[in-house]
């Protein structure tokens, strides 16, 4: 397989947002909050994304609604976006668990300044890590690092680097 050549002018400037989707909005928009997202849009009430169009772009029906807010990380004023949707039309029940080899997104990184102090915070809220933080050499990188699901099962990785091996 040969490389694709290398664009002269990007016509992407930037990555914008990551969309997950929950079961239950206050639930999880409180898991968000808990980590340090806070509401930068929200849409009121039951959002009706059909009639403004989205319903072809998402590959949903014309009729698809539900709540949702966009997030940013506390202090981080153009990193990118966290977007929360439950939907309401349609309604699908949750898949079963993934695997984090599974093809497709397997997790969501978050640079952390203590991971200690997350992970004491998250499980003292009944959120708890597959391990507590472990310090490891990754790619040059000493780091500490932990993983924990949202309230529907999202892995959110927390990585803190601690400098250079």
């Amino acid at each position: 397989m040969t490389e694709p050549a290398a664009i002269a002018s990007p016509d992407v400037a930037s990555f914008f947002h990551v969309n997950v989707n929950c079961t239950d909005f206050e639930r999880s928009l409180a898991f968000y909050r808990l980590i340090g997202f806070e509401p930068v849009n929200t849409f009121e009430g039951d959002a009706s994304f059909g009639a403004v169009g989205l319903g072809p772009v998402l590959r949903l029906p014309d009729d698809c609604a539900g709540r949702a807010v966009l997030l940013k990380l506390r202090g981080d004023g153009h990193g990118p976006r966290l977007d929360l949707i439950e939907w309401t039309a349609p309604r699908e029940a949750p898949p079963p668990p993934r695997s984090l080899a599974q093809p497709g997104v397997g997790r969501i990184c978050l640079r952390a300044l203590d991971a200690d102090a997350v992970h004491a915070r998250l499980a003292a809220a009944g959120h708890h890590g597959y391990t507590p933080p472990v310090r490891i050499v990754l790619g040059g990188s000493v780091i500490k690092v932990f993983c924990v699901e949202d309230p529907d099962g999202a892995i959110i990785e927390f990585m803190e680097f601690l400098g250079r091996a």
